[in-house]
């Protein structure tokens, strides 16, 4: 029998395996020594790495002292927080500013008549609703635009009747000429304000003989700017022109802010002196009334030929300087539409051409009725009117002098042969007609006579007998017009996105147009532009316009017959949506702001709650009034907050609808003063940037100004000194940690006694300590500031120092801090980087030795492992060798026993 058997020789009896690894044992004691010396340096390592870490914390503290944006960010604070609510941003400047709110914004809400039930009696009747937010034909003008742009004081007035009665009216909420006629006629005075054209009429409805007069309250001069400063014995008085177009009007103001409408790179129209000259107008680079002005006068044909100038009286006028003997007439080119809309497309009389540019203080130019000037539109002549009211009173009034819709009103109302009162109608968008003569069994009648005036207002009509009023109905106001920003063009006044879109006209010709160009693509008139450009460059028969009822455009086929105009999105895009031209259509596709409800007579209150609602731009809930009959009405309210969501609700349904909570702006005053202190709006209580850097939103409407301070944000500083202090703090318990001992255990850290703790610290603190050499005079160190060390080696912040320094002297601090060279935290942040740069610092050569060292020994452990492994292998070869010798001789041992045995027997 041969080898071994678990370690043990069968033939000595000895452990081999013990035997061998006491032997290699004795050997690896060295190994042991070189592996703990490499566990040591791997563990120096894992303690400068630890320090390391807890340095770059202090240095990104440290870094934060050195930003700009840390002393010079500000914070705005309210004086009355249940007021405003302000925040300021990064382009703020610190100011103190006095704001009250005096209104906030609301969202329009009307109320039906009563209904019988909810769900289940009809209507009755088919009809359509139609819902705008535009189209008003009372057009205010706000007072900042009045007296030549220099707008008027916010103040009080004082109102004496005839009758001696005295009352002060408070003008200093007023927005607009509107809002300060409604303040005077709500006084308890008998005076009654009006507007006419330019000018405010004071007119007083007492019996009484005394003075009408209107003065100043305090030293102001609101009745002055308002033009109604006046004392006169008679029973009214005119005030003075407050609004009239002056050369500094820009062009997008008149024309009821419609503007002109050019044609780019092509003369607009041509101006024919009376002694045959012409010269040709190109109004590209007109921005104002006066660029049209000089661009007449300094024509290089127009050698003096003809004056263009605006008169007093806020018109344009063209005056023919050359005597001749032929007309003088001005006639458009290429297609343009800007004479007509400057009024100057005619032929003069006297050798002048006067232009009306302008409504008034709050009326419509008759031009901008039935969508407004198109291209081969209707072109109004105001001529004359037969008008007869049903008591047989009858007269044909000349209109030819009229260029607005009060102007028309005026002439109706002031002739006396007939009983007859124009007005706006219900809805403010039409004219109302009124037979006042309360005859029986007649009827108004209301013809042109000449041009076609009656037929533009939609009153010319023979009514059956017992009818006594005329309704226009809607005049399509032009609202929507080239100027109109797509930023508010999308449903409830949101923005249109950007993107293309993809029309194929009657033809099966299909383009794209690119409106995802934000600076080329801003307004309506660009969009009609880039239709026009692309379907032109494609061949396809379309071209896009403003649309015939005021409030939108049109894409729409020029020829083609196949196939419906089609309008798609294109990648996914939401622009055809957004501007309502998704869809197809025979003749082309609509754009408008004007959302029509269809009613069934079949509808309930509930159904047409719920058409409502579907709309989009208007909830609809059912209230009950608690009344016994007719309880149940419809309560509508517009989704878009403000004076721009007001509901123009028009139906030939009479629902009886009327308001129940105005549209109104919210509404802040900036400044304590009335008289000195200016007005803003918002259709939403967000005034941002109202002031440049502040974020203001207004809470609710204060009885005094509150205090808005934007200050340097000392919180903001605090917090970050605060945070250097505590970094510092955390890397001084990681330095005790790293090198201290325990003397119950016996255990020192692991950069216990290491030279570079030391120095590390001693520069840190020296630094802390140090007086710097920055410029200031009031703090040269940290101490200064309330940073001191307590008995720990830790710093501490006394706050009370800390913020009296903040209230004393911030620049200081800023410059202790950032001084370019000498500021703590440039110093504080070389002299860290100096220890932690990844390349070149101290803490780098020191993990960089240390992980050489370890690496070394690790490498020479695993060499002698594997030395002493083979030395192993071959000690057991050899033992077990031996067993197998020494087996042998045991066996030879044996067989001669045997044979000795044998022979001696």
């Amino acid at each position: 029998m041969s080898g071994i058997s678990s370690g043990v020789g069968l033939a000595t009896g000895l452990n081999i395996n013990e035997i061998v690894d006491a032997i290699i044992g004795v050997q690896k004691n060295a190994l042991v020594k070189l592996s703990s010396r490499a566990q040591a340096f791997e563990a120096t390592e894992g303690g400068i790495k630890t320090l390391e870490a807890n340095l770059l914390t202090l240095k990104t503290a440290t870094q934060k002292l050195n930003l700009k944006s840390t002393f010079e960010t500000l914070k705005a604070t309210s004086s009355d927080t249940q007021q405003f609510s302000v925040a300021a941003n990064s382009t703020a400047t610190a100011a103190t500013y006095q704001l009250q709110g005096l209104q906030t914004a609301t969202n329009h809400q009307v109320i039906s008549d009563g209904f019988p039930d909810t769900d289940t009696t009809p209507i009755g009747t088919a009809t359509t609703i139609t819902i705008s937010n535009g189209g008003e034909l009372n057009q205010p003008r706000l007072l900042e635009e009045l007296n030549n742009g220099a707008g008027v004081q916010r103040g009080s007035i004082r109102i004496t009747d005839r009758d001696g009665q005295t009352e002060i009216v408070d003008l200093s909420k007023t927005l607009t000429i509107d809002d300060v006629v409604n303040q005077i006629n709500q006084s308890a005075t008998s005076v009654v304000a009006s507007i006419q054209n330019d000018h405010l009429v004071i007119s007083d409805t007492s019996s009484g003989s005394g003075t009408l007069k209107i003065s100043e309250v305090s030293g102001g001069k609101t009745a002055a700017d308002l033009g109604i400063l006046k004392s006169v014995v008679g029973p009214s008085f005119d005030g003075d022109s407050v609004y009239r177009i002056t050369e500094e009007f820009k062009l997008s103001q008149i024309n009821d802010g419609n503007g002109i409408t050019t044609v780019s790179g092509l003369d607009d129209f041509q101006i024919l002196a009376s002694d045959g000259s012409t010269f040709d107008v190109n109004l590209d680079t007109a921005q104002s009334v006066g660029d049209v002005v000089d661009l007449i006068n300094n024509h290089a044909s127009n050698g003096g030929n003809v004056t263009a100038a605006v008169s007093n009286n806020g018109q344009l006028t063209l005056t023919d300087n050359t005597g001749g003997a032929g007309s003088f007439t001005v006639s458009a080119l290429n297609g343009s539409l800007a004479a007509r809309e400057l009024d100057i497309e005619t032929t003069g009389t006297g050798g002048v051409i006067t232009g009306t540019l302008s409504g008034g203080l709050n009326s419509v130019l008759l031009r901008n009725l039935n969508g407004g000037v198109q291209s081969g539109g209707p072109v109004l002549n105001a001529g004359s009117v037969y008008i007869e009211d049903g008591a047989g009173g009858n007269a044909t009034i000349d209109f030819s002098s009229a260029k607005t819709l009060d102007e028309v009103i005026d002439l109706i109302n002031g002739n006396g042969s007939i009983q007859i009162e124009a007005s706006l109608n219900q809805a403010g968008t039409g004219i109302s007609i009124k037979d006042t003569s309360a005859a029986s069994g007649t009827s108004i009648e209301i013809q042109d006579v000449s041009g076609n005036l009656a037929s533009t207002l939609k009153i010319d009509t023979l009514l059956a007998d017992n009818k006594h009023t005329v309704d226009s109905g809607s005049l399509d106001l032009r609202y929507v017009n080239q100027n109109t920003s797509l930023e508010t063009y999308g449903k409830n006044g949101t923005e249109i996105p950007s993107g293309s879109i993809r029309i194929i006209d009657r033809d099966g010709t299909s383009f794209v147009v690119d409106l995802s160009d934000t600076e080329t693509t801003k307004t309506i008139g660009d969009v009609l532009t880039k239709i026009n450009d692309a379907a032109g460059t494609a061949g396809a028969q379309i071209n896009a316009r403003l649309n015939d009822t005021g409030d939108g455009f049109i894409v729409e086929s020029t020829g083609g017959s196949s196939f419906d105009v089609k309008i798609e999105e294109v990648s996914g895009g939401s622009v055809a949506a957004s501007l309502g031209i998704l869809g197809s259509g025979t003749t082309g596709v609509t754009s408008r702001q004007t959302t029509e409800i269809s009613i069934e007579a079949t509808d309930t209150l509930a159904d047409i709650a719920e058409k409502f609602n579907a709309s989009g731009v208007a909830s609809a809930t059912i209230i009950d009034d608690g009344t016994a009959f007719n309880s149940s009405r419809l309560s509508i309210t517009s989704s878009r907050s403000g004076a721009g969501g007001e509901l123009i609700l028009e139906s030939d349904y009479d629902f009886g609808f009327s308001t129940s909570v105005e549209a109104k702006d919210a509404l802040i005053r900036i400044g304590s003063n009335p008289q000195t202190s200016f007005l803003l709006t918002s259709s939403t209580n967000s005034f941002d940037d109202a002031i440049t850097g502040l974020e203001i939103d207004l809470l609710s409407v204060g009885d005094a100004p509150s205090t808005i301070n934007v200050a340097r944000d000392t919180s903001g500083i605090k917090t970050t000194i605060k945070s250097f202090v505590n970094s510092y703090n955390s890397f001084v318990d990681a330095t005790d940690s790293l090198t201290g001992f325990d003397p119950e255990t016996n255990q020192r850290g692991v950069l216990n006694g290491n030279s570079l703790i030391f120095n590390i610290t001693s520069r840190l603190e020296g630094l802390l300590t140090k007086k710097l050499s920055v410029s200031n005079n009031s703090i040269k160190s940290l101490s200064e500031l309330g940073i001191v060390f307590n008995s720990s080696g830790k710093l501490q912040l006394k706050e009370s120092t800390l913020d009296q320094k903040l209230a004393d002297d911030p620049t200081a601090i800023t410059e202790f801090f950032q001084q370019e060279d000498h500021g703590f935290a440039v110093v504080m942040d070389e002299v860290i980087t100096s220890m932690t740069d990844p390349f070149t610092g101290t803490l780098k050569a020191q993990t960089d030795s240390l992980q050489a060292s370890a690496l070394s020994l690790n490498t020479r452990v695993a060499e002698l492992n594997e030395i002493l492994e083979a030395r192993r292998q071959r000690l057991i070869e050899q033992f077990t060798l031996q067993e197998t010798i020494v087996n042998q001789l045991n066996s030879q041992q044996t067989a001669l026993n045997r044979l000795n045995a044998s022979s001696d027997k």
